[in-house]
């Protein structure tokens, strides 16, 4: 009974993670209900493990205020959304401590588990900066100039090989891209310009709206940003946890 107690939070935190993800991708947004729904029943499961004793109220305390600290962090910082918070929050409540059978890695049974899915995260999303250089690399091979038509240092262009790809015009609505160049008035005329960090919550209408009024410099392709969603990213980690574990 106790090992079914253990386990009831982890499943039932990737399934929640899981349906926001599909909401995520589909839609760019994740609607508040599974926020409405996920919370209390995520607080009533760590309430649950307190009055059984398999949570201490130091592990809790720990856990939720390392994940609201964070989050909030994160979202002033522009690196999540407020759906990316909410995820990390929601972690950070419903599993405040590994589930049992579970072995911290390095034996650091103090961490709150919120602690190694964010650090875990942070490491597996450095695998999509590698995937997009590799696909720019293949697309210079094949005679795609990337940077043409634009005027970049060599750090920028470094930058951009990692982060960006160069995709038609048309396709820059959609949701899976954020714009990583803009048009900017030089002595009058209008010129290609590197878009610094956009951060997670702009509104991209402005600059979308700008790229296309000058089209015609986007004729052979413009530099975007390919993206996935933080909370998939964080669902996939708690996955990859699961298998750890089971294998």
């Amino acid at each position: 009974m106790l090992l079914l107690l253990g386990w009831a939070p982890f499943v039932f935190v990737l399934g929640v993670l899981g349906y926001a993800s599909l909401q995520d991708i589909r839609h760019r947004q994740v609607s508040n209900w599974v926020w409405v729904f996920g919370y209390p029943v995520g607080c009533a499961m760590t309430l649950a493990g307190l009055a059984t004793e398999m949570l201490s109220v130091e592990a809790v305390c720990l856990s939720l205020g390392f994940s609201v600290v964070l989050g909030l962090v994160l979202f002033f910082g522009g690196f999540y959304g407020g759906a990316d918070i909410k995820a990390l929050i929601f972690i950070g409540l419903t599993l405040p401590s590994v589930p049992l059978g579970f072995s911290p890695v390095l034996g650091v049974l103090w961490a709150p588990l919120v602690l190694g899915v964010f650090c875990s995260s942070a490491l597996l999303s450095m695998v999509w900066p590698l995937a997009i250089f590799i696909l720019n690399l293949q697309d210079h091979f094949l005679g795609k100039p990337m940077f043409d038509g634009i005027k970049l240092t060599i750090p920028q262009r470094v930058l951009l090989l990692f982060t960006a790809r160069k995709i038609p015009l048309e396709k820059i609505e959609n949701l899976r891209y954020f714009p990583a160049e803009n048009v900017v008035l030089q002595k009058g005329k209008p010129t290609r310009a590197r878009l610094h960090f956009v951060k997670a919550e702009t509104d991209l209408s402005k600059y979308i709206q700008n790229l296309k009024t000058n089209k015609e410099l986007y004729q052979k392709g413009v530099l975007a940003t390919p993206t996935i969603p933080t909370i998939c990213v964080l669902t996939l980690t708690l996955v990859i946890m699961l298998l750890a574990i089971l294998l």
